[in-house]
């Protein structure tokens, strides 16, 4: 006789045999899962108390408004970023680009009117009318020459209106920038 026919006749003419078999996988499936949430409980507990933070829930460019874009979530305080938010004013805006699950911090917002708002501390925003128009898109770092000389070793798009860029650059730099611009010998080059 076949090995299945004999173990399906066996359990015909004893189904207490099925029912303890039943009764022993379920057992172990049980213990089973239950040592795994018990894992997943300790593993939470080692990390100590949580901390609400922001987050951001979508991928975030600079400039883009952060209202409906984020949320507070609690966060193991032992991994907390120095500066995380706890919350977010209604007109702040992403300073830079942020990714999907990412723990906003003070410098990654500001409130305010763009393209203001995205210029660092220090720096100075100077409009430049592209000739030959380069691409560049908020958040991109930039430099600026004029004449085969580099004027703005660093500098990031803080803003675009049709051929007109906002540049930040450094302020003890924006003043031969903001002349370069003026006389339309400005040429940004991109940087990677």
């Amino acid at each position: 006789m076949h090995p299945v026919a004999r173990v399906r006749h066996v359990l015909a003419r004893r189904p207490w045999l099925y029912w303890a078999a039943v009764l022993v996988l379920s057992t172990g499936v049980a213990l089973v899962a239950t040592t795994a949430v018990a894992g997943v409980e300790d593993a939470r507990l080692a990390w100590g108390t949580t901390q609400p933070v922001v987050v951001a829930t979508v991928d975030l460019a600079p400039g883009d408004p952060l209202a409906g874009r984020t949320e507070v979530r609690p966060h193991p305080a032992p991994i907390v970023p120095t500066g995380a938010l706890v919350e977010v004013a209604q007109d702040a805006v992403a300073r830079q680009h942020l990714t999907a699950g990412e723990v906003l911090v003070d410098v990654d917002v500001t409130a305010g009117h763009l393209p203001v708002a995205l210029i660092p501390a220090g720096w100075r925003g100077v409009p430049i009318a592209e000739g030959v128009p380069t691409g560049a898109i908020v958040g991109d770092r930039v430099a600026a020459a004029s004449g085969g000389v580099l004027l703005a070793e660093d500098g990031v798009v803080v803003g675009r209106v049709e051929q007109t860029v906002v540049v930040a650059v450094p302020e003890s730099e924006a003043p031969a920038v903001a002349m370069a611009a003026s006389a339309g010998e400005l040429t940004l080059l991109l940087v990677p």
